[in-house]
């Protein structure tokens, strides 16, 4: 139909309708990537993820400009510049966790595709954007069950819970070494909106226990409120 193929081409094209397409895909696409490492109480969640993607795909859209307005300019060059300088943002997202391990990498990896996300969206391709989120959707959600069984990585895991006081958190320290849990670094932060605290906690699985056993053993205890892994 010739109306599909005009709305092709002005997809294809620097047109109004394809400028408002690629912010809003990259909103979408980076949102659906950011929301994922909210929920796992990463330091950078959802804004940060749609910002990345959404500062990227301006990026490809200013380069386009230049070169179709002015005969000048190098859109690759610039998104060259994206891909290495969003180093920052990604070593701002890792934090050394006391002795147990380095966590934050796979956010940084996460941002740094974002980016690369971004780029290709800004640019006009579209099917490779959104195959790319799905792709790096299902890799950080699904792949660490299949990542730990290779390398072992599971025997620390880290564990966000909310509590009623002090003594519940000192309780849960003084009992979980007889399930066969190790205690490894505690972070304790504010109360939150309803007063709680919260905390997250390392804990070393010596006994290959798994995710729902540890949560039910929890849940059984006093004055904990909330529970969640986080991956």
């Amino acid at each position: 139909m010739e109306w599909i193929s005009n709305l092709i081409r002005m997809a294809e094209e620097l047109t109004p309708f394809s400028v408002v397409l690629r912010v809003g895909l990259s909103i979408v696409c980076g949102g659906v990537l950011g929301i994922e490492r909210g929920k796992a109480n990463q330091s950078a969640g959802m804004r940060t993820y749609v910002l990345v993607c959404l500062g990227a795909t301006l990026v490809m859209l200013t380069g386009q400009y230049m070169y179709y307005e002015f005969a000048t300019g190098d859109p690759a060059r610039l998104g060259a510049q994206v891909v290495s300088g969003i180093g920052f943002l990604g070593a701002g997202s890792i934090i050394v966790e006391g002795h147990t391990k380095i966590r934050g990498l796979t956010t940084a990896a996460g941002l740094w595709t974002s980016a690369c996300i971004g780029l290709a969206i800004g640019i006009g391709f579209y099917f490779g954007g959104l195959i790319a989120t799905i792709a790096v959707y299902v890799v950080i959600t699904k792949f660490r069950t299949i990542s730990n069984k290779f390398t072992h990585n599971d025997m620390w895991m880290r564990i966000y819970m909310e509590f009623e006081s002090i003594v519940d958190l000192q309780n849960v320290c003084e009992m979980v070494p007889a399930f066969g849990l190790e205690i490894g670094d505690v972070m304790l932060n504010n109360p939150g909106n309803q007063g709680n605290y919260n905390a997250i906690i390392s804990l070393k699985n010596t006994e290959e226990k798994s995710d729902s056993q540890i949560k039910d053993y929890l849940k059984k205890m006093n004055g904990i409120t909330r529970i969640k892994f986080i991956y």
